[in-house]
């Protein structure tokens, strides 16, 4: 009797076992299964917020709270070997086309615009480092004084010429020459009564140099071929100064002229000048020039100093 009751109730428990595992089995299907990615990424937020709380207990403020939280913090377990595997593996490999080579553009010159403002040349620059040039002129001499034993006469000087050549050498716009001149120029006749012989005498003069000087200047570019120089100078001259008295006498009522012999006075004399003048170029390396020059020229013995005045023109080569 006993048995036969328990087995019913046997057989019950059992059906309600059988029925109660697909319960079981849906819900080990439902467990949420995650990425190991996703598991530490859940544990670093958990840590965090529980980091927060502790230090919200310790300084009295309100922990942070996650606004949006859909996922819950429950126990997760990982994906399966193989889900970790195949996320491990690259992604598909991706074709790389072949790049399109365009036809390259011919690029236009670039131009640069300069900045630096127009360098004039030098006078070197434009006619060169060394020039010659010979030079005519005319000279035009000052008042001198000639001491004779009885008197003393004072002479005015005449047009005259002179005729040389210079040599120089060029730095940018200064400039050094060597200038080899003869001059010569007569004076104005004087006309007097001999206190002697009470005769009419007449007094003529003449003067006449050989002169080397050493010069140096410089030179301001006027225009391109134009250029304008300053030069001062120092030399010595060999000084010949002439004089020669002539007077009419009269013997026996017929008048004759008589010339006396011509008294020379030389010496070596120290000259100094300045000079002003334009030059210009010429076709290829030719120059003209045409200038003043206004040089002082020591005593000679009977002869005192004196200034002349000259007008120079020339024409010569650079190169």
């Amino acid at each position: 009797m006993p048995m036969s009751l328990c087995l019913p109730r046997f057989v019950s428990a059992c059906y309600l076992l059988i029925l109660s595992l697909p319960l079981l089995g849906q819900t080990a299907l439902q467990e949420p299964v995650i990425s190991e990615r996703e598991f530490r990424f859940r544990e670093v937020e958990q840590r965090a917020l529980d980091l927060s709380k502790r230090l919200s207990e310790i300084s009295g403020t309100e922990p942070v709270q996650l606004i949006d939280r859909e996922q819950s913090l429950s126990p997760v377990r990982y994906e399966s070997s193989a889900q970790r595997a195949f996320d491990v593996l690259p992604g598909p490999l991706e074709e790389i086309e072949p790049a399109i080579e365009e036809p390259e553009e011919e690029s236009e010159p670039v131009v640069f615009a300069s900045q630096v403002s127009r360098v004039t040349p030098t006078t070197q620059q434009r006619k060169g480092d060394y020039y010659i040039m010979p030079k005519i002129g005319l000279v035009f001499s000052s008042e001198t004084k000639w001491n004779d034993v009885v008197d003393t006469f004072t002479l005015e000087g005449d047009i005259g010429n002179f005729v040389g050549g210079e040599i120089g050498r060029r730095w940018d716009n200064w400039m050094a020459s060597i200038m080899i001149s003869y001059q010569y120029l007569d004076y104005e006749e004087i006309s007097f009564i001999n206190a002697a012989t009470s005769d009419p005498t007449k007094l003529n003069g003449s003067e006449e140099s050989y002169l080397i000087s050493f010069n140096g200047g410089y030179s301001v570019p006027v225009t391109s071929r134009l250029s304008h120089g300053g030069v001062v100078g120092l030399g010595m001259a060999w000084r010949r100064n002439i004089v020669q008295r002539s007077f009419r006498r009269n013997i026996l009522g017929v008048a004759e002229e008589v010339i006396e012999p011509a008294e020379v006075y030389s010496s070596l004399a120290f000259t100094y000048g300045l000079s002003l003048g334009f030059e210009y170029l010429f076709v290829n390396n030719f120059s003209g020039y045409c200038g003043y020059r206004l040089m002082g020229v020591s005593s000679n013995k009977s002869f005192e100093g004196a200034f002349q005045h000259l007008l120079e023109l020339g024409v010569g080569a650079n190169f």
